[in-house]
């Protein structure tokens, strides 16, 4: 495969995530799944350029998963991608202990039809997606709070009331990039921010937001203003880049305004760190200490 270049082995560029269809058999049908080493990634902005298929039968996710009562799901169904409809939905759910957040929103265009970003950003209380760009909805029941892990999956199992299927022929979810822009509960990695000076006043890593469909081609640019010029290139360059910040690092995109997971044990103050999300706790005294 090329990156937004010519397919070496013919389809679409990118990653190819397949679920086959009938075995000889007649009751095997694979699927493909990837998932992140890391367990450390906690609140922030999570994002992948996919194109999905048309073929009915299969589920294609992108997600966040700690267990299965904190996960963050963003998934398609391909018999919901209806070409007689000038809109299709999307699937959001935070799988929870108790009231679980759900929505399906109709997205302004059908995920067959190019390479669409889908994306997350998490926060303390509340999950915001979008799509290409665009504020689609918010989800504050059954929020995450521990740090987990990035998959990508792409499936069936023929249940009818959700990917229904199997697939009667090979179908692809295809992969552009995936992009996450973190907080970390890793000590390990919360030096290795993508700022230039963490500990300037008000230091985040602007966030470029993707605007309209991701186009085969189209530019790359490094992340502005305090980042590093070392820093690795994201976008349409690679194919699979899953970018990350530590804890200092990352800012909310669109001036929401998270505030820094504290790497010290103190919180508040002119640091402005927050105790939310750390290892230690998150209950911080009046005099900016655990």
């Amino acid at each position: 495969m090329g990156p937004f270049g010519q397919s070496i082995n013919g389809g679409d560029p990118g990653l190819q995530l397949v679920v086959r269809g009938p075995t000889q058999e007649g009751f095997h049908v694979s699927a493909a799944e990837l998932m992140t080493k890391r367990r450390d990634m906690h609140y922030g902005s999570y994002r992948a350029a996919i194109k999905y298929s048309k073929e009915p039968g299969t589920c294609g996710s992108m997600f966040w998963y700690k267990n299965e009562t904190q996960e963050i799901d963003v998934e398609l169904l391909s018999f919901q991608d209806n070409k007689e409809s000038s809109t299709a939905p999307v699937n959001y759910v935070l799988h929870a202990q108790g009231p679980a957040g759900k929505a399906a929103p109709q997205l302004a265009f059908h995920p067959s039809d190019g390479y669409h970003e889908y994306r997350y950003d998490w926060s303390p209380g509340k999950v915001s997606f979008y799509a290409d760009g665009q504020y689609i909805t918010d989800l504050t029941e059954g929020v995450p709070e521990a740090p987990g892990s990035i998959l990508m999956n792409h499936w069936s199992n023929g249940d009818p009331n959700w990917s229904q299927g199997p697939p009667v022929k090979d179908v692809l979810m295809t992969v552009a990039y995936v992009k996450a822009y973190f907080n970390t509960s890793s000590e390990g990695h919360q030096a290795r921010s993508q700022c230039v000076d963490p500990a300037a006043e008000n230091a985040v890593c602007q966030v470029e937001d993707q605007s309209g469909p991701v186009s085969p081609g189209q530019g790359t640019s490094k992340d502005a203003a305090n980042s590093s010029p070392t820093q690795p290139e994201y976008g349409p360059t690679s194919p699979l880049a899953v970018s990350s910040t530590g804890s200092s690092g990352y800012a909310a995109p669109s001036g929401a305004g998270l505030k820094r997971v504290s790497p010290d044990a103190t919180c508040g103050g002119a640091n402005g760190y927050t105790c939310l999300g750390s290892e230690k706790g998150n209950c911080c005294s009046s005099h900016g200490w655990w």
